[in-house]
């Protein structure tokens, strides 16, 4: 037996199931209560509830090969058993019903609840009814092979059987499907179509009359269910099987595609759809898909990365091949090249109605009219060479999007950029759309920019974008912008946009469609243009990595993913012990870790929901858990507390509370010992005795003074003695003290490595003994790559551990010879006395490839880390510490910059 939670499957077998035989499970039967009844074909009925395992029905019941289970209105369970009916009552008593009732030997097939406290028997000789102990046949089914038994929710009921599917009406009238066929399992879903499994091995859907055979891999099996988000879940002889009519669909290869790797598309006015790609251009026209060839022969065409048309022409921008422009039947009429021995990637056309048309290339801007190509490139104002995005507003501004900011260029020829590094927030630009408002959306690699004025706004991961880095946007004019990613493609409410921006809100509720909704792939393909388009029709099409993704913005809000998904807690582990599960827990003093797994049981798109926790009585405000299905605490104070633990698919909007799920687990602390009640009662009992007996003690001692002066008189010469080699021994252990302190103040306390004050004065000794000695001096900063993931996944004690073991490395192959030290956060310094720039260069090679190849054992075995260095010797301009330091932080800088890993100087 499996279970299946959405992302992972926990088998339970003989090895980790212990005294349960689940090999040959038939029949599954959910309780009101949570629990799940299993018949099995050989060793009668389990019960499985919050973790534990229990054989139901006595001895009697413990090899019944089970083909049914059905639990009455009044809570009996009725066992269907080969040619068995039996009853199990609520006291274990196990009886034969149909063996009373007069039921015929024959192979149970199925068990309903009918009208009136009427059971219904499904079996190979027809359907009987018995009610109040009385048997009869029912609705002249006798002699039927009846294989499966359904309530179609309208008082009628359907028989699949041997030769084929009775619709038996509530209103008298009936129909008979798939005459011939033997249908082993029915179901009907929502819309009122019917599925049916065959015993040749298909799955079919029958609605209004038609039928469609469903692909599924493998022979179908008689398991067939359809969920509460109906989906269709079917089982074949190649596996598991989830069948879902998503919001979107692919068209690829097999379907007349040249290639799947997808880059640009465009509509043109006859409704035809042009589609670029690696391998070339395609037309569609309605559902057929033809190939438009660009370059003369049979040898590979060019790949197509831009698109535009106008007036019945279509040009097609290409990676080597320069421009063509085709007439509506695909036929080349004309070929652009552009400057150059080697043609630049066209990346965006424009075509204007003069005729003009702008080319966007990896070299700069083009500008081609009547024959005439005037070059736009950075010494005429463009902030970045590589032109993505081009778009024309109504004031007749054309924007330009580059890989390094964004440029106008004005109807009388003024050309003006923003850089990234200067007064643009963004690098890449890859689209325009402009509102009637005069507003101009942006899409870019640093999110979604909106430019009103001369101020501009952005949305981005902070503002709940699952990606920054956006190729397109488009407006379906129904109120909503469709931005595509490499994580799928982004819905975003144009009201939310004004709340966030307003700040009435911090986040955007972000509805992503990606592979899960039926899109070829997630991986949008972005720096081609355009990368989407709305057909006349209404739909949505976006380039993929796996080719033609195909969404019907109409469908979406109907995705019962809006649903709220229930959330269960899988598991409690508490200091490294699993607990059984319960709803609440009493735990021990001294409890150093919690552990609760936990799990939403959304099946359409598990890999969508996001949690998020709270420990009420701990936690201030919610965590935010993203995908992570674990909550951890530790050294949780005495004390009584509420875990909860809430699940939403994305869209992500937890102020929606009719849109999450929940689920609670109460926990109670116990105090230690001694901060109980009862224990402190007693102490302060104690207490007094104690000072009762304090007070009859000094009565006593007063009274007995006298007697003792003279002998403390005597003692006091030994005990002034004694005092002196106290104040010896104290003064040695304050001299101590001072030597620690010392060390302290001049070491890390995480690492043990000196710290950067220490390193600080190591620098200016030798920078003083260099110049005496007039040998070289070589300094180097070593920063860790991406530490800050680290953190964010494993914690910072991960962190911390990750840190002593590369200052441990550091300490072990530097040696003595060179000076080591933190010089802060994940950063250190390196002082290397007597080595020249290249020399250190070496040894600092080798330390980094050192450093990679280092695993993390305490934290976990697949982690590892990289290092960026950047290093600066003693020279010209480079002869104090604080300019050696600043010449390697730039090396370190220009590291990072360049991709990390890496050692500059």
């Amino acid at each position: 037996m499996v279970r299946f939670n959405g992302r992972s499957f926990t088998v339970f077998d003989r090895q980790n199931t212990p005294g349960v035989e689940l090999s040959g499970v038939l029949s599954i039967l959910p309780e009101a209560d949570g629990a799940v009844l299993f018949g099995t074909i050989s060793d009668g009925v389990y019960r499985y509830h919050r973790g534990r395992w229990e054989a139901l029905g006595g001895a009697d019941a413990r090899h019944l090969s089970v083909t049914a289970l059905l639990r009455d209105r009044s809570g009996g369970l009725w066992i269907g058993a080969k040619e068995k009916l039996l009853r199990l009552l609520p006291s274990g008593q196990l009886l034969d019903a149909g063996r009373a009732a007069g039921l015929p030997e024959v192979p149970i097939t199925a068990l309903r609840n009918g009208a009136d406290d009427t059971l219904l028997v499904a079996t190979e000789k027809g359907v009987y009814q018995l009610r109040q102990g009385q048997l009869s046949a029912w609705n002249d089914t006798a002699g039927w092979v009846v294989r499966d038994l359904l309530d179609d929710g309208h008082g009628g009921w359907v028989v699949a059987a041997d030769d084929g599917v009775h619709w038996l009406r509530g209103n008298g009238q009936r129909q008979h499907l798939l005459p011939g066929e033997r249908v082993d399992a029915v179901r009907l879903d929502s819309n009122g179509a019917l599925w049916l499994s065959l015993s040749a091995g298909r799955l079919v859907r029958w609605s209004a009359g038609s039928i469609e055979r469903i692909a599924v891999p493998g022979q179908v099996s008689p398991a067939l269910m359809i969920d509460q988000e109906g989906l269709v879940w079917a089982g074949s002889t190649d596996g598991l099987f989830r069948i879902d009519e998503g919001a979107a669909r692919g068209l690829t290869s097999e379907d007349g595609l040249g290639s799947d790797y997808v880059r640009a598309l465009i509509q043109s006015d006859n409704g035809d759809v042009w589609i670029g790609h690696s391998e070339g251009l395609n037309r569609m026209r309605g559902d057929a898909i033809s190939h438009v060839r660009l370059l003369p022969g049979n040898g590979r065409d060019a790949s197509v990365l831009a698109l535009a048309s106008r007036d019945g022409s279509v040009w097609a921008g290409t990676y080597n091949q320069g421009v063509f422009r085709l007439d509506g039947s695909g036929r080349v009429m004309q070929q652009i090249r552009l400057p150059g021995t080697v043609q630049p990637l066209v990346r965006s056309l424009l075509s204007e109605r003069d005729g003009g048309l702008w080319i966007g290339s990896s070299e700069g801007l083009f500008h081609y009219q009547q024959g005439q190509l005037r070059h736009y490139g950075l010494d005429e104002g463009l902030p970045g060479l590589a032109v993505h995005a081009l778009y024309r507003d109504p004031a007749g501004v054309l924007w330009i999007g580059s890989n390094d900011g964004v440029a106008s260029l004005d109807p009388d020829g003024k050309l003006q950029g923003w850089s990234a590094d200067l007064d643009f927030p963004a690098r890449y630009v890859f689209d325009f759309l402009g509102d009637d408002n005069g507003d101009l959306w942006m899409a870019t690699d640093h999110g979604l920019l909106r430019k009103r004025g001369l101020d501009i706004t952005v949305f981005d991961h902070r503002n709940g974008l699952p990606r920054d880095k956006i190729f397109r946007v488009i407006d379906d004019g129904a109120g909503h912008l469709w931005l595509p990613s490499n994580q799928g493609v982004f819905r975003l409410d144009r009201r939310d946009l004004i709340a966030v921006a307003a700040g009435a809100r911090t986040h955007l509720a972000v509805q992503v469609l990606d592979h899960t909704d039926g899109m070829p792939s997630s991986q949008g393909n972005g720096a081609s243009s355009p990368a989407g388009w709305l057909t006349h029709k209404g739909e949505l099409l976006f380039p993929t990595g796996g080719g033609l993704a195909v969404i019907d913005p109409q469908r979406v809000d109907g995705n019962t993913r809006f649903r709220k998904f229930p959330v269960v807690i899988e598991s409690v582990v508490v200091d490294g012990d699993p607990q059984p599960l319960r709803s609440a827990y009493g735990l021990p003093a001294g409890v150093e870790r919690i552990a609760v797994a936990y799990s939403g049981l959304g099946f359409r798109a598990p890999d969508k929901m996001r949690y998020r926790y709270r420990m009420e009585g701990f936690d201030t405000a919610w965590v935010d858990a993203g995908s992570r299905i674990e909550a951890v605490y530790t050294n949780l104070p005495p004390g009584q507390y509420r875990l909860r633990i809430q699940a939403m698919s994305l869209p992500l909007d937890w102020e929606n509370t009719s849109r999450g799920g929940e689920a609670v687990l109460n926990l109670d602390v116990a105090a230690p010992l001694w901060q109980r009640p009862w224990v402190r009662w007693l102490s302060g009992l104690a207490l007094l005795a104690l000072l009762l007996l304090l007070l009859g003690w000094r009565a006593t001692s007063y009274r007995l003074r006298q007697k003792r002066l003279n002998n403390e008189i005597a003692a006091r010469t030994q005990e002034l003695s004694e005092k002196n080699r106290a104040l010896e021994q104290a003064d040695f252990e304050r001299a101590s003290l001072l030597q620690r302190l010392e060390h302290q103040a001049m070491h890390d306390a995480l690492t043990g490595l000196p710290n950067r004050r220490a390193g600080d004065a190591y620098l200016q000794k030798a920078l003083l003994q260099a110049a005496a000695d007039g040998k070289p001096l070589t300094v180097a900063l070593v920063d860790v790559d991406h530490f800050k993931q680290i953190n964010d996944r494993y914690g910072h004690d991960a962190g911390d551990q990750v840190l002593r073991d590369i200052a441990s490395l550091l300490q072990l192959r530097l040696g003595k010879s060179q000076f080591v030290a933190r010089h802060g956060g994940e950063e250190f310094l390196v002082v290397m006395p007597g080595l020249s720039l290249q020399d250190a260069v070496t040894v600092l090679q080798e330390l980094r490839m050192r450093l990679a190849r280092l695993r993390f054992e305490e934290v976990d075995a697949e982690v590892s880390v990289t290092v960026s260095i950047g290093v600066a010797a003693l020279g010209p301009g480079q002869n104090t510490g604080r300019t050696l330091l600043a010449a390697a932080d730039r090396q370190l800088y220009r590291a990072k910059r360049e991709g990390r890993n890496r050692v500059l100087a």
